[in-house]
């Protein structure tokens, strides 16, 4: 798996490639907001023996150009525009299954609309079409709302980047049972705390202001690859109304919920990894070889 760094227009944007030559669209992953593309390979049973590239979404490690930008300024385009152009230096013109989580659901969503001869079927996994999130979230949005909110949140995000206790303390507020959050192993908890305590916080508190401005959610009938939506039915950052208008508004998507579970994908949803991949294997049996 290759970390790879890329410069577009003044961003710096990650990328884990792993892909392979075998004739059918990678997986494109993308990850969630104050997370990183190493959270990819959690999509997979076995990452080393499938197709796929993960990139980084704007105001992530090692991006810090958000921190420079006014929250109106970091939009759907941007997003759009950062992630189409990754994803082409990366494997040109070839198309891309485009799978995201949280906020990187947004962003697969608003690739398949903004590029849609990128994308050959999109994922959503707890994503969102408008960023008026609920829970824990809801409070930072809010805190976000004025400078002096910002620069507060993120002296926040600073001290749990700095403590294990307090980043396993927020992980516990996106689970429907904290139970669910403990589970996570250990090495993944560790490397999801490392990828956290490197990302710098004023552009993480600028993204969390731009959330309440992102909204794709009138341009959804667009998408016509196609579409696996999934959520957790007690998520308590993105309310399952909002999986349910995804669902709704994406012509023939396919909708997967699982009860009693939250937001985080990698331990609360039973057979997720399964699930996607027999969703993968039906949209890409036509680039299947003869």
């Amino acid at each position: 798996m290759s970390p790879t760094l890329l410069q577009i227009d003044g961003h710096t944007v990650a990328a884990e490639v792993h892909v392979k030559p075998d004739g059918r669209p990678p997986v494109l992953f993308l990850h969630g907001i104050m997370t990183s593309p190493a959270i990819g390979r959690e999509l997979f049973a076995d990452p080393a023996a499938e197709s796929w590239l993960a990139v980084g979404l704007p105001g992530h490690h090692p991006d810090g150009a958000a921190a420079r930008r006014s929250p109106g300024a970091i939009d759907a385009e941007l997003f759009g525009h950062l992630v189409e152009t990754a994803v082409g230096r990366i494997v040109g013109e070839r198309p891309v299954i485009a799978a995201g989580w949280s906020l990187g659901g947004f962003a697969a969503l608003n690739l398949a609309i903004r590029h849609p001869r990128r994308v050959a079927a999109v994922a959503s996994l707890a994503g969102f079409a408008r960023g008026e999130l609920c829970g824990a979230i809801a409070w930072l949005q809010w805190l976000a709302r004025s400078a002096v909110g910002r620069r507060i949140l993120a002296g926040g995000l600073a001290a749990a980047a700095g403590s294990r206790r307090l980043h396993g303390m927020m992980l516990g507020l996106c689970a429907a049972d904290r139970r669910a959050a403990r589970a996570i192993p250990g090495d993944l908890r560790s490397r999801m705390h490392d990828d956290f305590s490197r990302h710098d916080p004023a552009s993480l508190a600028a993204v969390v202001a731009a959330l309440e401005s992102l909204d794709i959610s009138g341009r959804l009938t667009e998408i016509r690859v196609p579409a696996w939506i999934a959520g957790g039915e007690r998520d308590p950052i993105v309310p399952l109304a909002e999986t349910l208008r995804l669902a709704r508004g994406i012509p023939g998507a396919e909708l997967r919920l699982y009860p009693a579970a939250g937001h985080l994908f990698c331990s609360e949803w039973p057979a997720v990894r399964e699930d996607f991949a027999a969703w993968r294997r039906r949209v890409t049996e036509p680039y299947a070889a003869p």
